[in-house]
């Protein structure tokens, strides 16, 4: 990833005013829901043990009569990756505190499921039916620690874009609200808090997810290898994507005298910028695809990120190559992996540098004639792999190539995979290389 001046960087802040409740019918139908279901919702507490002290908060809520609780996974990530330090409580809305204790988890679609140590005294149930497009839903959790609030919203089903499924809720979700539910008006769970945009654009993990997690807990016999569920479930959503990448129709762009890759699936979305100065006599536009979700592991470590940008870089003949490298290497000089990951998670990159060529297919450019047969233009490609330290088989890879033969003209192709097997990485690889292509 490259730090640009101008960038969409389209990330999702975790869980994060008031409401003013339109009528007095409705006010009385909000209160009801909450008189009804006040006892099934809980916040949740990161504790760290030494100083006895809360370390995060989030939200919960009681699924069954024997004191399960779901939460959002990134809510107790911490004590996930760190037991010796942190453990998790929880407090009701009346006050009572407990123990908990986490079960299970499903990383890809950022849930967990803990235990009670003194189940409570009511539950919510799961939604069988899906909401329709434009109806009312409820968004319950505890903001900002202020206590369990209300926030109304609207069901607009499964939002586009996206390698994981996520429900649009047009409401406001705030900072500690992660991991309430969202209910219909006859009090079942239709969904769990997750994430907002801002501007009343917040998203919910679909409630079969939650289902299916119930499901693979209760088939497990309560005995889980945590991390090695964690590993199974990053090994599959990277065959996942992978199989849906390398499936779908690659459409090339136009950039500069190169054809490039475009939006391959509807997960992946490009932006682009032009830099153009009369002070600086290189020109460069810039395309940036990306996916618009990662998996949340850590505070600093995520994963499944596809990521590729292109620089095309160009000046006029009238300058001197010496100056244009000069500015060239300039612009350069900054690229970084497009996932978070810290010393602790993975190891250092390892990298592979060699000289390789980009095709060229022969047709006119504005500066060169047509001709049936072009020499490739040569590159500078570095292909670094750095391994994920807990999980065998995942890798982050990360992908640079410069031309470097052409006086005035250059360009700059990036990807980065987060989580991906090495064969996986290789198939991409093979891939991307050939969609490039000079005019």
């Amino acid at each position: 990833m490259l730090n640009l001046p101008v960038r969409l960087l389209g990330v999702l802040l975790y869980c994060f005013c008031s409401f003013a409740f339109s009528s007095p019918a409705s006010a009385q139908s909000y209160e009801k829901l909450y008189s009804d279901y006040r006892d099934s919702l809980y916040q949740i507490r990161l504790i760290e043990k030494s100083s006895n002290s809360k370390a995060g908060l989030g939200s919960g809520f009681q699924i069954s009569p024997d004191g399960l609780i779901a939460t959002n996974y990134h809510v107790v990530a911490e004590a996930v990756r760190d037991p010796d330090k942190y453990q998790l409580e929880y407090l009701s809305v009346d006050g009572t505190k407990g123990k908990l204790t986490l079960l299970d988890i499903d990383v890809i679609n950022d849930l967990a499921l803990l235990q009670q140590d003194k189940p409570g005294p009511d539950h919510l149930l799961l939604a069988e039916d899906t909401p329709k497009k434009g109806e009312t839903i409820i968004s319950l959790g505890n903001p900002l620690d202020l206590g369990m609030t209300l926030i109304p919203g609207t069901y607009n089903g499964i939002a586009s874009g996206s390698f994981y499924d996520r429900i649009h809720f047009a409401g406001s979700i705030n900072p500690g609200m992660s991991g309430g539910p969202a209910i219909n008006t006859r009090g079942r769970v239709v969904g769990i808090n997750v994430a907002t945009a801002g501007n009343q654009v917040s998203f919910l993990v679909p409630v079969e997810k939650l289902a299916a997690l119930l499901k693979h807990f209760r088939t497990q016999n309560n005995k889980l290898d945590l991390k090695q569920v964690t590993y199974q479930q990053l090994l599959a959503n990277q065959r996942r994507i992978i199989d849906a990448v390398l499936k779908a129709e690659w459409s090339k762009r136009s950039l500069g005298e190169a054809k490039v890759v475009g939006e391959i699936v509807p997960a992946i979305q490009c932006w682009g910028n032009t830099l153009e100065d009369d002070d600086n006599p290189v020109k460069r536009i810039d395309k940036g695809c990306t996916g618009q979700d990662v998996v949340f592991l850590a505070d600093d470590f995520n994963t499944g990120r596809v990521e590729y940008e292109f620089f095309w870089l160009e000046a006029d003949d009238k300058l001197l190559p010496s100056r244009f490298y000069a500015e060239y290497e300039a612009q350069m000089s900054s690229f970084y992996p497009g996932n978070s990951a810290g010393e602790d998670d993975v190891t250092n990159f390892r990298c592979k540098q060699a000289f390789t060529s980009q095709a060229r297919d022969g047709e006119a450019s504005p500066s060169k004639p047509a001709h049936n047969k072009m020499e490739p233009t040569i590159a500078r490609t570095s292909y670094c792999v750095r391994r994920y330290k807990d999980f065998p088989d995942l890798y982050d890879i990360f992908f640079l190539s410069l031309s470097v033969d052409q006086k005035n003209r250059a360009l700059v192709s990036h990807f980065t995979l987060s989580g991906f097997t090495r064969e996986s990485a290789a198939a991409f690889t093979e891939k991307f290389t050939s969609e490039i292509q000079w005019h």
